[in-house]
């Protein structure tokens, strides 16, 4: 408790009569000449000081705003996000994610979706416009959804990827409507990259983008790094490097081991260790097509067709193992006219995942089996500096493959498999953007076909790929309107944002 005495230089007669004193001694001129009685004398005012009201006297009330500054600090700690994955620790490709935030437990269903990240919008809820926290709960919009136009449009250009991870918490079963469903909220990445004709890779942002191998493997070991590491970016980087027939990073055994430490391998991620050879090896390939024919381009080709030989034995014990269990894949009839011209059935699989892991199984060996078969022939094309009269070279065991195993027939028998698995994956996955590359592959190979068609051969007994082409056209816009239905129903959510990558 502290006395303060009075500011005002005068007496305490002018000083409540609110006008100018001269401060005379010991009686002022005005008071004198108004004949009223001066005084110097004022009563001491004590201030008393405490922790709620800040020291204000009763002259200067508290703020109004004291109680609600204190409480703002509450409301942000409750609405900041601290998820924890909860074990024991699954692959990051289950459709379902158990994680607890200060002590509550959720089940979340992961979803992911590719847009235009500078179109993403977040709107405001009605606590925003009087301080509220940006952590809060907020809808969001974005452009349309559009399939993703793939383009191999990467030069020395690195691939990137940018991405925004959020959450939706579910209100309870009951309120506004809410159905009781298996998942508590939604686990979403919004994603883009820029190997595609909507995303270049030369737009001046991308330049300003965190690479991914800069940081390293060990940096995507927890969440949610981990999952952005998983199910966005590294299937995204291995296709665009596959495309591009560019050795990509993520072949290195520190990148198929460092990121799951802690967590499992799903069979997926094993397929994908095994692909993220391939670019590489088509490399090395394009390399050895163009040189002349010489015995140094021979053995070349006779050595990257062994290398190719111990990879289809990756696939091939990969596919051995996918296979083992019963009821992985079957048959059975189309719902309607779209899936099944010039199908005769399509196939069914036991999960949504297994269904995607047999088709980049296949698009592998769509790509593959044509450089194997090349490469084969390469090997026994005449050289320019060999002996005369050349002969025939004699392979090592080996490398004494049956070619037919690689030639148009058996690929386009590939191709169908693939295009017989799309709808099915599409209407199980949370993920549509995973089918837009296989789809792009097939795509290419059919209209390779149709260039072929009047060269003869096999292409004139099978089709010129006509229909397959118009198939994967009327796939493309069950996609898109797939990611639509998907985009409706994230903008009618509210959202937290959680981290970017």
């Amino acid at each position: 408790m502290v006395g303060v005495p009075g500011k005002y230089r005068g007496c305490e007669t002018c000083r409540s009569r609110r006008v100018k004193c001269g401060n005379e001694r010991p009686y002022c001129k005005r008071c004198v000449d108004s004949h009223r009685e001066c005084t110097y004398e004022r009563e001491t005012v004590f201030i008393v000081a405490s922790i709620e009201d800040g020291g204000r006297c009763s002259s200067h009330p508290p703020r109004r705003t004291a109680k609600k500054s204190k409480a703002a600090p509450k409301v942000q700690e409750e609405e900041r996000l601290e998820l924890v994955v909860s074990e024991p620790l699954l692959p990051a490709w289950n459709d379902l994610v158990s994680v607890s935030n200060r002590g509550k437990r959720y089940s979340l269903q992961v979803a992911v979706l590719n847009t235009v990240l500078q179109s993403v919008f977040r709107g405001c809820t009605e606590d925003d416009s009087d301080g509220g926290s940006s952590n809060r709960s907020a809808p969001i919009s974005f452009a349309t959804y559009e399939t993703p136009d793939i383009q191999p449009s990467l030069s020395d250009d690195d691939f990137q990827l940018r991405s925004r991870s959020m959450v939706h918490f579910s209100p309870p079963a009951g309120m506004h409507g809410e159905e009781r469903t298996q998942a508590d909220g939604i686990f979403l990445f919004l994603y883009e990259h820029n190997n595609s004709i909507a995303s270049p890779a030369n737009v001046a942002h991308w330049r300003d983008v965190n690479s991914v191998r800069r940081q390293g493997p060990e940096s995507y070991r927890l969440f949610p790094a981990h999952h952005f590491f998983v199910r966005v970016y590294r299937h995204n980087a291995i296709c665009a490097a596959l495309l591009n027939r560019k050795p990509s990073f993520l072949a290195e055994p520190a990148w198929t081991a460092g990121p799951w430490e802690f967590h499992q391998k799903s069979n997926f991620d094993h397929l994908l260790d095994t692909i993220a050879l391939l670019p590489g090896t088509l490399a090395r390939a394009d390399r050895t097509f163009t040189q002349d024919q010489t015995l140094a381009r021979r053995l070349m080709a006779q050595d990257l067709l062994s290398n190719c030989i111990n990879i289809e034995s990756l696939f091939d014990r990969w596919y051995g193992a996918a296979t083992s269990m019963p009821d992985v894949l079957w048959i059975e009839d189309p719902d309607g006219t779209d899936a099944q011209i010039p199908f005769a059935d399509t196939f069914a699989f036991c999960d949504s995942l297994t269904a995607v892991a047999f088709i980049y199984y296949w698009m592998a060996q769509l790509l593959f089996y044509p450089c194997i078969e090349r490469l084969y022939w390469t090997i026994f094309e005449p050289v320019v500096d060999g002996p005369f009269p050349q002969t025939m070279p004699v392979l090592p065991g080996n490398l004494q493959i049956n070619p037919l195993k690689y030639s148009m027939k058996e690929v386009r028998e590939i191709a169908s498999n693939i295009c017989r698995s799309l709808d099915f994956a599409l209407i199980q996955t949370a993920q549509p953007d995973m089918l837009a590359v296989p789809l792009f592959v097939v795509c290419q190979f059919y209209q390779h076909v149709g260039l072929d068609m009047h060269g003869g051969g096999d292409d004139e007994v099978f089709g010129d790929g006509r229909l397959e082409l118009i198939w994967c056209e009327a796939f493309r816009a069950r996609l898109a309107a797939k990611g639509r239905d998907m985009q409706e129903v994230v903008q009618v959510k509210q959202w937290k944002d959680l981290a970017s990558f």
